[in-house]
């Protein structure tokens, strides 16, 4: 038998307080730690995905980020290389692929979902690759530009949209897009 994945949960200050199994987690919508990816490719165009339906969060809506809950025990950076490795067949630290922490920042959810909140640790991936889904976790692949993100905002998790918001608006402020 397979032991459950174990989350961290924290605090107001990010501090971990305690450990719970990610369905307790999601069960109690208590806050944890989440690491997102924006991933530009070089025509400027980010790589969006399709949640499959057997997601315990949001099942179908899109993901302006690859990443996802960090953890137990686990350092931020190395959950988002984890995540991108599974999600999307990218190595990191491939050869032409610039890999950008941008910091943190905490996401709250809104109040017809009483999820409290999480803290997201933030990425930039710039550059070109072979992408391959995970098909237990994504259903489909598509690229996008910003603008075309914005239009289709209701779409998305409310969570990888307000930290493809904050990416995109940090990476600008740093002349990475």
């Amino acid at each position: 038998m397979v032991a459950e994945e174990q989350v961290d949960i924290v605090n107001e200050n990010n501090e971990v307080v305690r450990s719970v199994s990610r369905s307790q987690m999601r069960r109690e919508r208590l806050p944890h730690r989440a690491s997102y990816i924006a991933f530009v490719n070089n025509e400027g165009r980010f790589l969006i995905e399709v949640r499959t339906l057997n997601k315990d969060y949001a099942p179908g809506k899109l993901d302006a980020c690859v990443g996802g809950v960090v953890q137990q025990g686990e350092d931020p950076l190395l959950s988002a290389r984890r995540e991108f490795s599974e999600e999307i067949g990218v190595c990191a630290d491939m050869q032409g692929l610039e890999f950008t922490f941008l910091g943190t920042c905490r996401i709250d959810y809104p109040k017809d979902n009483p999820r409290s909140f999480l803290f997201a640790y933030l990425f930039l991936a710039r550059g070109d690759a072979m992408t391959v889904r995970q098909g237990s976790e994504v259903s489909g692949i598509m690229y996008l530009s910003p603008e075309e993100i914005l239009r289709l905002q209701p779409a998305f998790t409310t969570d990888s949209i307000t930290a493809f918001s904050e990416i995109e608006k940090r990476a600008r402020e740093r002349g990475l897009l």
